[in-house]
C-alpha cells in the first residue's frame, strides 16, 4: 500500500500540520523549482539521513474548467513546484510524486489567503483511500 505524508501550511514557509499519521521518519520539509530538483534533492538527502522528504506544493483547486485560468493565474507569480487543477487530480500527482521517488509527502501551499487548505486536504486524503481501496480490490 503507498503510504504518503500530507502536511498543510497557511503560508509558504509557515508552520505546517501533518494531517497523516505520521511514521518513522522525521520530517524534512523541501522545497524545489521542479521535480527534477525535487527528485535530486530527495536522493541527497535521504543518502545522509533516514528521514521523510517533504516537498511544498502550492495548489489552487477548482471545481470547473471554467474555474481553471483564474486558478493558473493566481499560481503564475509562484516560485517552485505548483498544482492547478481538481482534488482527484492533485491525488493523483501526490500518489505518482511518491511512487517516482520524487518526494515522501507533500506540504500543501494555498496559492490564495482564502482558500481552506486543511479542508483540501481531507479532501485529498480521502482521494487517495479511495484509490487504493480500488486498487486492492
Amino acid at each position: 500500500m503507498l503510504v504518503v505524508r500530507v502536511f498543510v501550511t497557511d503560508a509558504p514557509g509557515g508552520a505546517w500540520d501533518e494531517l497523516t499519521d505520521g511514521g518513522p521518519r522525521r520530517p524534512v520539509r523541501v522545497s524545489a523549482a521542479d521535480l527534477q530538483e525535487a527528485r535530486r534533492v530527495r536522493a541527497r538527502i535521504r543518502s545522509r539521513a533516514d528521514v521523510a522528504v517533504i516537498l511544498d506544493v502550492t495548489v489552487a483547486t477548482v471545481a470547473t474548467a471554467a474555474e481553471f485560468r483564474s486558478a493558473t493565474d493566481a499560481l503564475e507569480p509562484v516560485d517552485g513546484v505548483r498544482y492547478a487543477g481538481t482534488v482527484d487530480g492533485l491525488a493523483g500527482l501526490i500518489s505518482d510524486l511518491k511512487l517516482a521517488g520524487v518526494a515522501d509527502g507533500v506540504t500543501l501551499v494555498p496559492a490564495a489567503p482564502d482558500q481552506d487548505v486543511h479542508a483540501l486536504g481531507r479532501a485529498v486524503l480521502d482521494k487517495l483511500a479511495s484509490r487504493a481501496a480500488a486498487k486492492a480490490s
